[in-house]
């Protein structure tokens, strides 16, 4: 809680009215866990976790770090919300990948699927972390098509946008 650190958005009332609370403290986004008196834990940003119906926290950015890292898939956007226990994604596999089933959809599908339970097995990662279904989509996110941001991260509300009717 400081003025001098961060006094607020120029000419922008409303949007610095959304990053103080109510006792004039800044709302950084970030998600600590605290493990002792004067002892925090960074953990990710506010807009990376989801909470899911049963009340469990995910933290998407980790997972897709995770899932990114199969020679399989190329970009994957991990999607859940408060009305499922499940996570759904969608994904981009590599060229390779659809070259070896000769660009067919439905048999890329399955070495996907396997990848992402092999992937959650290898890290040890909880039944609700790995996505329940998922697209296949063989556009990759890009800046021209809006999916990713300037720094080349996943532009999620347009992702949400984008594929949210579909999942």
């Amino acid at each position: 809680k400081s003025e001098t650190m961060f006094p607020g958005y120029y000419k922008r009332p409303e949007v610095t009215a959304d990053v103080f609370d109510a006792d004039g403290y800044y709302r950084t986004g970030d998600v600590v866990a605290e493990l002792g008196p004067d002892q925090l834990k960074y953990l990710d940003r506010r807009n990376n976790v989801l909470k899911l119906s049963q009340g469990e926290f995910v933290t998407v950015s980790k997972l897709e770090a995770l899932f990114v890292d199969s020679p399989l898939i190329r970009q994957i956007f991990v999607y859940g919300n408060s009305a499922r226990s499940f996570l759904l994604a969608v994904i981009v596999p590599t060229d390779d990948t659809l070259e070896s089933v000769g660009g067919d959809i439905a048999a890329v599908k399955p070495l996907l699927s396997d990848a992402l339970q092999s992937i959650g097995r290898e890290a040890g990662l909880q039944s609700y972390e790995i996505p329940r279904d998922f697209m296949v989509e063989t556009t990759p996110f890009t800046l021209e098509n809006g999916l990713l941001t300037g720094i080349r991260k996943l532009a999620r509300p347009k992702l949400k946008e984008h594929y949210g009717p579909a999942l």
